[in-house]
Formats: structure tokens, C-alpha cells, sequence
């Protein structure tokens, strides 16, 4: 016993590095022999990478480097370590990696969450979810990468005090944006699948990006709303009508697709005319006017009389003489006060054609 308890008291007062071989694996660690004596080495003593199944790399009967990092008299354990018999590989790196530096990793383990990737120096980087692609519906990192699949990636954290390296894939990747631009422009009318639709309008892919339809770009009805028209997974044509290159952001119009309201109305109708309609809404600055289905008019309040304003209910017949017309914008601008003006002009001109006298009418009445 005494021989023993000397054994162990030179096995515990070691403090360079020695050979041991492994005696048994457990789920916690593995028991390690060291000159005759056992000792526990801890799964988190394994690897620098952090807790790790000692199954998945020893085997009862391998030589393994160990250090003594401790040992608790009163229970007789011994406590062992491999990775600080090893050098410590956070050293190593913290003055030759630096952020935005590409490395090649192996995919060690994929998680629901992201992926653990093998730099092959016993350090583990992280690789978020978020930064495995641009998609920002990905779902699973399955669907883009494998298990012992080797990938470049760049460091986009190093903390090597904390012992943290962050990754990412997506930064290698081309961005959608830019290739998008590379391809279309405003104006051009593309295929996308709706991904998303809200209160406000619908989210549509194109391609690696997305663009929002609005509401008031997905009909010339000013009631109709995205969520009432399509659904999640419609493939639908659509313009694109914004480029928002600072921002990555693109608008889209299903409604430009088809001539406009107004340029229907156009059609039949030109500045000057005088035409009649109803009073939909009344606003500080003006009278909203319906003409036709979908077709609206604006009455500035300079463009119609104080008394007459103050009159106005909504649900009203007016009349007003067309002073604008804007059919890419879909708008038209009457005037109350101009049509005064045409009615007055018309009656002066009735008055001046029935007091016209001639010079023969005047030679006549002096003859006579």
C-alpha cells in the first residue's frame, strides 16, 4: 500500500507530459493508465474543440499524452488531460488569422441552428444559420451543406480568450441582389412565387431576391388587396417599377400590366371637356370626384369657389371642366372655375353673334 500510495504521489507531482494508455471509455471521459496509476480524463479535457465523445476518437489500448492536472487526496482521484499535454492551437492562430480571412473547414456536425466546422488544428468554428446563404427562408443547413463536406468560409469573428471563431459561407457567395441586377432593369416584366402575403401587400421571389407588391401597385381597384387575390406559392407576372439599389430593395406592379382606368377614359375624353360626376371624398385641399369605375378626379380648392366648397356633401353630382390628364399616373384634375369661365365665354359669344350689325344694315337705315 505504501508502495502504491508512493506511485501515486510521483504520478501526481508530474508536471511535464506523460504517455498513458487508455483502460476504459465511458459517456462522461476515459480512464487512462499512468505508470500503474488510473486516472479520469474529463470529455471536456479531450479537445480544444470543447466537450467531445471520447468513443468517437480513442480506443481501449491507445497511447495517448496526458498532463496531470490535479488530484483530490481524499478521494483518490487522479484527473488528467490531454489537450493540455498538447499546444494550445488558440495561441497559434491569434496572430495568423485574422477577420476576413478565407479559410477551407470541414462540416464536422450540422445543428437545426447552424453548423460546427473542423479548421483540422482542434479548433471548431461556428457557422450560423444566417450565414450559410443569402436565402433568408432557409429552413435547414442540410439543404446547402454536408457532414465532412469542406467549404471555404470567411472568419467574421476571432476571440481567442473566449476561444470563439464565428464563419460564414454566405459572404463568399454571390449576392442575389447583384446578379438580379445583372439581368433586369425597371420596366422589364418577370415571373416570381409569391412567398408571403400581408396586410400591406405580398413578398415576391425572383429568383435569389425578393420583391414587394403593394397593394396600390397589385390592381387599378382602389379596394382590391393582395391578400384577396393571391396566395402563398401563386406564380404571377409582375413589372418591376423600383430599383432601390442603396437599400436592395425592388418594387413590383401587377396592375401596370393592363392599360389604366384613366387611360381608357382618355380615350374618349380630352382637356376641356365638361364632364359630371360624383363627390367621393372632400379634403382640406381639394374634392375627390368619381367619374367612372376606377376613375378619379381631383378638384383643387383653388380650382372651385369658397361658397360652393362649403356646400359640397359627398355623394353630390358635380360638374367641372377637364384641366389635366396624367395616364401614366392614372390622374385627372377638373376645375369648377373653369367651367364658369368656358359657360360665360359661351354666352358673350351668343351675345356678340346676335347684336352683330353690318355696314349694309347701317347704309340702309340712313337711306330709309
Amino acid at each position: 500500500r505504501r508502495k502504491r500510495k508512493e506511485l501515486i504521489n510521483n504520478v501526481a507531482q508530474q508536471e511535464d507530459l506523460i504517455e498513458g494508455i487508455v483502460k476504459k471509455i465511458t459517456t462522461y471521459g476515459m480512464f487512462v493508465d499512468v505508470g500503474g496509476v488510473d486516472g479520469l480524463v474529463h470529455y471536456s479535457e479531450i479537445s480544444y474543440k470543447g466537450p467531445v465523445n471520447p468513443g468517437t476518437l480513442y480506443k481501449e489500448g491507445d497511447k495517448v499524452p496526458v498532463k496531470v492536472i490535479k488530484y483530490d487526496k481524499e478521494r483518490k482521484h487522479l484527473s488528467l488531460s490531454i489537450k493540455a499535454a498538447l499546444p494550445d492551437p488558440w495561441s497559434e492562430i491569434k496572430d495568423t488569422l485574422d477577420v476576413g480571412d478565407t479559410i477551407k473547414v470541414i462540416v464536422s456536425n450540422i445543428e437545426p441552428y447552424g453548423a460546427f466546422v473542423d479548421l483540422g488544428n482542434d479548433i471548431e468554428g461556428f457557422l450560423h444559420i444566417s450565414e450559410i446563404s443569402w436565402d433568408k427562408n432557409i429552413k435547414n443547413p442540410k439543404d446547402y451543406i454536408n457532414k465532412g463536406q469542406e467549404i471555404d468560409v470567411e472568419v467574421i469573428e476571432i476571440n481567442p480568450n473566449e476561444r470563439r471563431l464565428r464563419v460564414s459561407l454566405r459572404n463568399l457567395l454571390s449576392r442575389p441582389f447583384d446578379e438580379f441586377m445583372k439581368s433586369y432593369k425597371i420596366a422589364d416584366v418577370v415571373e416570381g412565387e409569391i412567398t408571403s402575403v400581408t396586410s400591406f401587400g405580398a413578398f415576391v421571389k425572383l429568383g435569389g431576391i425578393e420583391g414587394l407588391l403593394h397593394n396600390e401597385d397589385a390592381s387599378w381597384d382602389r379596394n382590391d388587396k393582395c391578400k384577396d387575390k393571391f396566395s402563398q406559392g401563386d406564380k404571377i407576372k409582375v413589372k418591376i417599377i423600383k430599383i432601390d439599389e442603396e437599400n436592395q430593395k425592388i418594387s413590383l406592379s401587377t396592375k401596370e400590366l393592363s392599360s389604366s382606368p384613366v387611360q381608357e377614359y382618355a380615350k374618349i375624353h380630352k382637356v376641356g371637356d365638361i364632364v359630371k360626376g360624383t363627390i367621393r371624398d372632400i379634403k382640406d385641399f381639394g374634392v375627390f370626384v368619381e367619374l367612372s369605375k376606377n376613375v378619379d378626379a381631383l378638384i383643387h380648392k383653388e380650382d372651385i369657389s369658397t361658397s360652393m366648397l362649403e356646400n359640397l356633401k359627398i355623394g353630390n353630382d358635380i360638374e367641372a371642366a377637364i384641366v389635366f390628364i396624367d395616364e401614366k399616373k392614372n390622374r385627372i384634375r377638373l376645375s369648377v372655375k373653369n367651367l364658369i369661365r368656358m359657360k360665360e365665354r359661351e354666352v358673350l359669344n351668343e351675345i356678340n353673334n346676335d347684336d352683330k350689325v353690318t355696314l349694309g344694315d347701317i347704309i340702309k337705315d340712313q337711306l330709309t
